[in-house]
């Protein structure tokens, strides 16, 4: 069948348009492009020429019964005439199956105007059908954001003129058809996908695209809005016909906030945030830990990378199931002491020294003793790391990490269905409270709040939820690695120790012996450690376990004094 051939469905039709290097025997994805009031299937093909694009789709380009489509707003000429749009559409997919060859579960719909609208009626009402749609040109009408039920989240894409004068991009009151605007739609869309409230936003193009994009972790919602773009298809900035096949594309793939990039290795892909890129000498590698909640990632760094930034190269990289990593069913800290050295080798940093916060000192110390001659470590700086030594093994090896050990394969799947959601939101809640008490007024700022907020709401995702119950089943196994090893004294380790544990302690006073033992054997080993090692030891008093936002000069300090030790800039 060749390009552009009409197909006829009882008294409606549609284009179909094959891609150029077609085959048949090859499996196909589908896109369904709707045009716009007063508009037809030829004109839409004409605009949109996404066969052109890609060899990866057919494409139809349906045609409507009625000079509009039957929105979902139930106040046009298409309701009133009880045109079937959805079940046209249903059988156009269906038609389209009985002569080619489709990839199960790759059915897509994209709309300009009024076909936009439209196609979010599909996202609402066929979304176990769609993939994905693309609005064009097309905020939402009142009346089907309020009757919008999906029966499964939909990615969606909305591109929008922020001048437009035909459908507003902010929205208009109207008795019969109101219109809410593209920001509250896509945030509607968000929400029904059970997306983290926030979003990521952007300016794209020279500040010609203003990006906002939400992310449950498995579906979209974006919205890119041209700012001095009308009532187009397609703008100077903003190509939509690319920008929709590459939003399609790239699904899998979140979109990161400005200096974050995914690196991949092998089959996973590791989250990485950049800062101070035009610096010489060793980078520096930040590590997280956990803190009371035993949530561990990048937001923990949003105020000391950007301070570390000004001198130095640095870099903090989530481990699996945590920030924008992806999420795996195996993560430990001796997982990722080889995923460090495969991380390192992608950046092409040789030269490293590693900042461990707490647990992530298993980490470190693992790929010390795994990698030290692949890699020229020059030095570590931790902070509050573990403590390998019996008794705080005991505390560390009993509850939660014996009971999340015990009750995992129950956890995991009431975890998948967001039994712990709205408990993991509280506990974020509490947590930003407590970092805003801790950042000092001279770093405010310094201080990224929009980094720290995006990268803490990744933690709701149900996905990292189930990594972090894994890492801490997995903690004890994670110990005993690194309780084996021997003390680490070929490299200078400095060691900040707070005395954080004086509020555990006064937290539990039936416990407070065990508790003020742990205190003074931590304090013990860490205090050798850095002097076998030719390292600082810096006890602090008064001092919160999340340091790197109380005091973060410290840790400058602390590591300044490392380069100055081994003459490095």
């Amino acid at each position: 069948m060749p390009v552009g051939t009409q197909v006829k469905l009882g008294t409606r039709s549609y284009l179909l348009a094959l891609p150029k290097d077609f085959q048949s025997e090859r499996t196909y994805k589908l896109l369904l492009v709707f045009h716009g009031s007063g508009g037809d299937s030829a004109g839409m093909q004409q605009l949109a020429a996404f066969e052109t694009l890609s060899s990866d789709y057919i494409v139809a380009y349906p045609q409507s019964e009625q000079v509009e489509w039957n929105e979902g707003c139930d106040c046009n000429i298409a309701h009133r005439l009880g045109a079937d749009d959805l079940g046209f559409v249903d059988q156009v997919i269906a038609d389209i199956a009985l002569r080619y060859r489709l990839m199960p579960g790759e059915v897509y719909a994209a709309g300009f105007s009024q076909g936009a609208l439209f196609s979010q009626n599909l996202a609402c009402n066929r979304s176990e059908v769609f993939k994905a749609v693309a609005v064009v040109a097309a905020p939402m009408s009142v009346q089907l954001a309020a009757s919008c039920k999906p029966t499964q989240p939909v990615s969606i894409m909305m591109a929008m003129g922020k001048q437009d004068n035909v459908l507003p991009y902010n929205g208009y009151d109207h008795a019969n058809f109101g219109l809410i605007s593209a920001e509250a739609a896509i945030a509607l869309f968000a929400r029904l996908n059970k997306s983290p409230a926030l979003p990521i936003r952007k300016t794209l193009a020279e500040g010609q695209v203003e990006l906002t994009a939400y992310s449950n972790g498995a579906q979209k919602a974006e919205l890119y809005a041209i700012t001095q773009g009308g009532h187009f298809w397609s703008f100077k900035a903003f190509d939509s016909s690319k920008e929709i096949l590459s939003f399609f594309a790239g699904l899998t793939e979140p979109t990161l906030p400005v200096g974050s990039a995914r690196v991949r290795v092998e089959q996973q892909a590791f989250h990485v945030r950049s800062m101070g890129q035009q610096h010489n000498g060793p980078a520096i590698i930040l590590m997280a830990g956990p803190n009371t909640n035993y949530h561990s990632d990048s937001a923990w760094f949003a105020l000391l990378q950007p301070l570390l930034a000004k001198h130095h190269r640095v870099h903090v990289i989530d481990r699996l199931s945590n920030g924008w990593s992806d999420s795996i069913e195996t993560p430990s800290y001796r997982r990722f002491a080889h995923d460090l050295a495969a991380v390192l080798q992608q950046l092409q940093e040789q030269q490293v020294i590693l900042v461990a916060f707490s647990s992530a000192s298993i980490s470190a110390r693992l790929f010390y003793e795994d990698y030290a001659n692949a890699f020229d470590i020059k030095a570590m700086l931790w902070i509050d790391p573990d403590i390998p030594l019996p008794h705080s093994l005991s505390l560390y090896k009993g509850y939660p990490a014996d009971w999340y050990q015990a009750n995992l394969p129950a956890l995991l799947p009431h975890l998948a269905n967001g039994g712990w959601t709205e408990r993991t939101l509280a506990k974020l809640q509490l947590e930003r409270e407590q970092v805003q008490q801790l950042v000092p007024a001279q770093y405010q700022s310094l201080m990224d709040w929009s980094y720290f907020d995006l990268a803490s709401q990744q933690r709701l995702l149900t996905g990292h939820q189930q990594g972090r119950a894994r890492e801490i089943a997995s903690y004890a196994a994670d110990l005993d690695a690194y309780a084996q090893l021997a003390w680490l004294t070929a490299i200078p380790v400095s060691v900040i120790d707070t005395d954080f544990e004086k509020a555990d302690i006064a937290a539990d006073p039936e416990n407070a012996e065990s508790l003020l033992l742990w205190l003074q054997e931590g304090s013990e080993w860490s205090r050798l450690q850095a002097e076998l090692s030719h390292g600082q030891y810096i006890a602090l008093q008064d001092a919160d376990h999340l340091l790197m936002f109380q005091q973060p000069e410290q840790i400058k300090r602390a590591l300044d004094t490392l380069l100055q030790q081994l003459q490095l800039p």
